[in-house]
């Protein structure tokens, strides 16, 4: 489901910036290249690329799913979005003191998410995503911790909206800055309102488009 990195406490300066806007960048296509050529071949039976049958992999995921030696037709492949649907983002985000909000992907069962995370100083988060049909505010918890950074990849186990929640506890303000890549169609913000007098409880949903890689336009 969803593997993290521990949280770490930030560097500072440039030099350190630079080094984690790197890492980031090459862990996000590794991941990338290991998602769409083993994870998708082998577990979904889904190989856009050709390189499953090529390794094997789509002869392990049809051993997988046929019963004992008995001949059968490989069961079919869960839906998947399709290849066009491959999508990137990249936020910054602003949380004042005692702010919290939410961030969520609207991913299909079995679409993939790669993602990376950074904040200016330690922040409270869960990882949680929010079923189709499992009623409102249901949410199946993946991750939760606190910490200043986090990476990993994530298959989403059903459809719905699959993400984040962040919570300043801090006295100052502070900055996220999120990467991400996957099969998803876009990108919901949850805010409450700030005038909590006027706005008591009124949280709203801002919607965010996002693009397709340049070299697949």
């Amino acid at each position: 489901m969803t593997a993290a990195s521990p949280p770490e406490s930030m560097g500072s300066g440039p030099h350190e910036g630079r080094r984690l806007a790197i890492a980031t960048a090459i862990a996000l296509a590794v991941a990338a290249v290991l998602l769409v050529v083993a994870v998708l071949p082998a577990e979904y039976g889904v190989d856009p690329l050709g390189a499953g049958k090529a390794l094997g992999l789509i002869d392990l995921y049809r051993g997988a799913a046929e019963p004992g030696s008995a001949p059968t037709a490989p069961a079919p492949a869960p839906a998947v979005p399709p290849m066009t649907m491959f999508k990137v983002d990249s936020v910054v985000f602003k949380l004042r003191s005692s702010e919290g909000f939410e961030y969520k992907y609207r991913i299909e069962k079995g679409g993939g998410l790669l993602y990376a995370w950074t904040a200016t100083r330690p922040v409270k988060y869960e990882f949680h995503g929010e079923h189709d049909g499992a009623g409102l505010g249901v949410a199946v918890s993946y991750e939760k911790a606190e910490g200043s950074r986090g990476s990993g990849s994530f298959v989403a186990p059903s459809s719905g909206i699959h993400g984040w929640y962040w919570e300043n506890t801090s006295d100052e303000e502070m900055t996220i800055t999120l990467t991400s890549s996957g099969f998803y169609s876009w990108a919901d913000e949850f805010r409450q309102r700030f005038d909590p007098v006027k706005h008591k409880g009124v949280v709203d949903r801002i919607r965010h488009e996002l693009s397709e890689p340049a070299e697949s336009r």
